[in-house]
């Protein structure tokens, strides 16, 4: 499961860094790319890996709360840009912000409920943790 969220946080880095390299036509491509990753990463981490970090401990409840809000606010803010026109000067200093608050987010992710899930989820939980999320992912595509 970690391996799989850890894959799909390096795509999303790579997408970022494609977005801020391109321009035009191009950048508004991978800005959909990424857009797309981003909203499907976030689905499944909200049907399967939240609530398995928010069922550990109240602490960690907290902890997928906090990851939680800042999905929320990552993906008004994906969809904000999305409806910009291509050219927008709002687009390049609204793209910086994002940028950096995904950033910041798998990072968190990776350093505050990742180890939750190493040490309180049985393996065999994870494994099938993995099947779910790419099953939310399957459906969410159809």
């Amino acid at each position: 499961m970690i391996d799989v969220l850890l894959r799909e946080h390096d795509e999303i880095r790579r997408l970022c860094a494609a977005v801020e390299r391109s321009g035009g036509r191009e950048r508004g491509r991978r800005f959909a790319e990424l857009s797309h990753a981003v909203h499907l990463h976030e689905l499944g981490e909200q049907r399967v890996v939240h609530p398995a970090v928010r069922n550990v401990s109240a602490a960690a409840a907290m902890i997928g709360m906090m990851r939680l809000v800042e999905e929320t606010a990552l993906l008004l803010s994906l969809d904000a840009l999305d409806a910009l026109r291509d050219g927008d000067p709002d687009f390049d200093p609204g793209f910086a912000a994002l940028r950096l608050a995904i950033l910041e987010h798998l990072t968190r992710e990776e350093l505050d409920e990742f180890p939750i899930l190493r040490r309180h989820v049985p393996v065999q939980r994870l494994h099938g943790m993995a099947a779910e999320l790419n099953d939310v992912k399957l459906m969410a595509a159809a």
